[in-house]
């Protein structure tokens, strides 16, 4: 019988059996929530492809808010403010993590059409005139943006990473 306030004991075999349990967990745990699907809008469908920097986004259609596009947390969002022209945006810390690595020259699709790049700029936040960036084009265009520079506190940074692409 165990007298009262004694302290449990495991056994060594038994403690190297549970420590490898408990390791096993925590390894299995980790890897699934790294690989699990983040949870997407249900609009939203895997819409733009860029296979240089492994790319497969989900796109939701956003509306303008005032001057502003407001990206979703963690797909793109597109904005057509013409028949001709579609404004991508997403958060650098998440869906556009490695746009910035994007080519000048190189082949991108969106909705099942393909776009060379054809101008790659970086402009800070202040300098941004929006009535240009969604102006009508006489070519299907698609641009691409996020943040970058230094961040400003949120979600913002000091600049901002602009990718045209025409249709090819």
């Amino acid at each position: 019988m165990r007298r009262a306030g004694a302290k449990f004991k495991l056994p060594r075999a038994k403690y190297g059996i549970f420590a490898g349990i408990l390791y096993f967990a925590a390894v299995a745990g980790f890897i699934a929530y790294v690989f699990m699907p983040k949870t997407a809008d249900a609009s939203s469908e895997e819409r733009l492809y860029i296979p240089s920097i492994g790319l497969i986004a989900r796109v939701k259609n956003i509306e303008r808010q005032g001057n502003q596009l407001i990206a979703p947390d963690t797909i793109a969002g597109a904005y057509q403010p013409t028949n001709h022209k579609t404004v991508i945006i997403g958060h650098s810390s998440t869906v556009f993590s490695n746009l910035s690595n994007a080519k000048d020259g190189e082949v991108i699709t969106f909705d099942d059409h393909n776009y060379r790049i054809s101008e790659i700029k970086i402009l800070e936040k202040r300098l941004i005139d929006m009535d240009e960036i969604v102006s009508e084009t006489s070519v299907n265009t698609v641009i691409l943006m996020t943040c970058y520079g230094e961040p400003l506190g949120g979600q913002d940074y000091t600049h901002r990473l602009i990718i045209t692409a025409e249709e090819i």
